[in-house]
């Protein structure tokens, strides 16, 4: 249909992209190829050719914030609503799935959804119940290690079958009694919501059928992080019509460590071998240096379907690569370059983003930024929503909806303090266990417990009496008006409204903005979308970036990870050094490594008009067995990839003690420093040295650090391991 409105203003890719309709496609995006404008398009033509309704359509994105933006902008060029459309990411649309299904495995559709530290404090009680030392096996690591099997598909079954030390049987102990009390607490984790739907779709055939039915058309976004289960759900969903459209840029593919492969994009064509395959090539975003810079580094990976990106942008100025002294002379060249971006340039603040691989990092950039009067927003910082005061007052509403999620009760029942303290909880749990009900049901018979004094009998009473009555209102008041009675009537404000902390005002205005936000969800919807049970979940969903406001005048800081999708007139990268971008670990792992450079290509591509490129010759680190010790480094690898045309480099030769932050402290540094620094240039060996060790063989020394036990040294063998070694015992030979 030549005429639609969705076919204007685009290139002769995009246009081949959003047209074809007979069948499944592969549209490869490079960096800032018009991704977006596809996406909508393609959105808006199914339905403006009668291809196919709203409500026959699924369509997947990476962030709540992209989905909304979408439906808008579609929404406004065909000038009607998109009622039925079901957009969103992989977890709200599965969690929209289950809302409706989770009856199939025993769950109502009131369940609640854990983020990470729900699921540790559920692990931490169950560890204690199992007499298990927390000190030894950490709550968290479990907590990670079950995630990762989820990633993997393995439920606690095969997670056991699978383990095979002394820790892993533990864990996978532990994992069946976690799947036990998730059950119980009618709870689901992150994990949970994309597994579940297809533990519906295989064990219920018909169920699966009526999906595959219901929608005509998938489209999927990022598909370059889709795990195994998402995989899995879109091949379910798609496996009937084959309509199915995925766009993705295998060069973007960074979230390996969260369980992304980067297979499912690499062998899209094996899974359906009819598909046609589209390249958006042309880059609208950056001059053509930058992304020729770019394309010269990602060329280095092997696993690639290959694109060539072009521009028609200007030449540009070329990339500045800057060697600092350390982690505080980087700080102070980073203020300079925003200083001369805003002050010559006349840029605004909100044209700059500095990016780092850890959050650690921006500890001295926050730092200079504040004695340089620099606004800043950081991205990934601490959550609004993991906040104490935040926590609690979600908990509240979190048991109103759901009375068996026995984390959130854990977390209210005395909090404000009302006399039912940790010996009290014990004997509630106790009677929960022996008479086989949950925590919230056992306060209800609070007078069948025996083991319980009266006195604390009637605390218990008036506590699940208020809840009960405000249960009874769920129905008749929106989610503010609940909201705020809860607030009101448990004087969770009240704990801090009298105090003249700068820290307890700082929670009252966030309590405030919270009821805020509610108020703002419950004006903004209406109907079946109004309750406070979607409200809870898409709080629970939210991501950094569904928060971050780019129009505030402020440089924004955030890891590399968390600017994906973003662009900005100004990149600064920092931390560009071996060992921390890429990561020590990465070394030793080809497709780690891999990882790590579409990682930095990922950076790079975020600049619009200017790349700055930072590294410090020595810098301190805080972690590990050498915590608090000045690192001497080599630069990243990376930077070494861009070719010397496109770059100029500048070393920084200002004496590195100038940019410590009090006079006690730089004395401290002055002398460790002088320790480290006269100690490593007395030793023999030297980054990059070659050295052959008897048990290892040959390896190349990728760090040199003076402790009072020798000089350590951290080496790469050519089998790929890196080892830690005291030179003055591990007999090695210079080569």
């Amino acid at each position: 249909m030549a005429s639609s409105k969705f076919l204007q203003e685009l290139n002769t890719s995009q246009r081949e992209a959003v047209e074809y309709l007979d069948g499944p496609m592969l549209v490869l995006a490079g960096a800032g190829s018009g991704k977006t404008r596809v996406l909508i398009s393609k959105l808006g033509y199914l339905i403006d050719i009668g291809f196919a309704q709203p409500h026959e359509i699924l369509a997947v994105t990476f962030t709540n914030k992209a989905a909304n933006e979408m439906k808008q902008r579609v929404e406004k060029l065909l000038k009607r609503g998109l009622d039925g459309l079901w957009i969103g990411t992989f977890h709200s649309i599965c969690a929209r799935i289950l809302r409706i299904e989770a009856r199939h495995l025993g769950y109502t559709s009131d369940f609640t959804i854990y983020d990470v530290d729900d699921q540790i404090r559920l692990i931490q009680q169950l560890m204690v119940g199992m007499n298990m030392d927390t000190s030894v096996l950490k709550p968290r690591q479990v907590q990670y290690v079950i995630s990762q099997s989820k990633n993997k598909l393995l439920g606690p079954k095969e997670f056991e079958e699978r383990a095979g030390d002394f820790t892993e049987r533990k864990i996978a102990q532990i994992y069946w009694e976690y799947e036990v009390a998730m059950r119980r607490n009618n709870a689901f984790d992150f994990d949970d919501l994309l597994i579940k739907p297809l533990e519906i779709f295989t064990q219920y055939p018909e169920i699966l059928e009526k999906y595959q039915n219901k929608f005509k058309y998938v489209l999927v976004d990022e598909y370059q992080d889709t795990n195994r289960a998402q995989y899995y759900f879109i091949k379910y969903l798609s496996a009937t019509h084959r309509h199915v459209c995925v766009v993705g840029d295998e060069d973007q593919s960074i979230y390996r460590w969260r369980g992304a492969d980067i297979d499912n994009i690499l062998n899209f064509e094996k899974d359906y071998p009819e598909c046609k395959i589209v390249r958006l090539e042309q880059n609208y975003r950056s001059t053509k240096i930058i992304l020729d810079a770019a394309n010269a580094v990602v060329a280095n990976n092997t696993r690639r379907l290959g694109k060539t990106l072009w521009s028609e942008n200007k030449h540009g100025a070329q990339i500045e690569v800057y060697s600092t002294a350390d982690e505080n002379a980087e700080a102070h060249q980073v203020t300079e370059i925003i200083h001369n971006e805003v002050q010559q340039k006349g840029r605004n603040y909100n044209e700059i983003a500095v990016l780092y691989r850890t959050n650690a990092q921006s500890r001295a950039l926050e730092d200079r930024f504040r004695r340089k009067n620099i606004p800043y927003i950081i991205v990934g910082g601490t959550k609004f929503y993991e906040r104490k005061e935040i926590k609690d007052v979600l908990a509240y509403l979190r048991v109103l909806v759901n009375p068996r999620d026995s984390v959130a009760l854990r977390r209210i029942i005395n909090f404000p303090t009302r006399g039912i303290g940790p010996a009290t909880l014990q004997k509630l749990e106790d009677y929960a266990f022996l008479h086989k009900v949950g925590l919230y049901q056992a306060l209800l018979e609070v007078n069948e417990n025996e083991a319980i004094p009266l006195s604390i009998k009637n605390k218990i009473i008036e506590f699940i009496e208020t809840l009960e009555d405000l249960r009874e209102k769920l129905t008749q008041l929106s989610a503010y008006e609940i909201a705020r009675e809860v607030v009101d009537t448990f004087r969770l404000s009240a704990q801090y409204s009298h105090s003249d902390l700068l820290e307890d005002q700082a929670r009252l205005e966030n309590i405030n903005e919270l009821l805020n936000s509610i108020a703002e969800f419950s004006e903004r919807n209406s109907g079946p979308e109004a309750t406070l049970q979607k409200y809870l979940e898409d709080v629970s969903l939210i991501t950094d970036i569904d928060r971050w406001d780019p129009s505030f005048s402020a440089v924004t800081l955030m890891t590399l990870h968390s600017a994906k999708g973003l662009e900005f007139p100004v990149v600064i990268i920092t931390g560009n050094e071996d060992g921390l971008f890429p990561l020590f670990r990465s070394l030793s792992n080809d497709e780690e490594l891999e990882e790590e450079r579409r990682l930095f290509y990922v950076g790079m591509t975020r600049a619009k008009e200017n790349l700055y490129l930072l590294w410090a010759r020595q810098r301190r680190r805080f972690s590990g067995e050498n915590s608090g010790m000045s690192f001497r480094n080599t630069p990243s690898r990376f930077l070494l990839e861009i070719p010397a045309d496109f770059k100029s480099e500048f070393t920084d030769t200002s004496n590195e003690l100038e940019y410590s932050y009090d006079q006690s402290y730089s004395q401290q540094r002055q002398r460790m420093d002088d320790y480290v620094v006269d100690m490593v240039e007395e030793s023999q060996y030297k980054i990059g040295n070659w050295v052959k060790h008897p048990t290892f063989g040959k390896g190349q020394i990728l760090a040199v650090n003076r402790s009072r036990t020798g000089t350590k040294l951290t080496v790469v063998f050519e089998n790929k391991q890196i080892k830690k070694l005291i030179a003055e015992y591990a007999n090695l030979e210079l080569l």
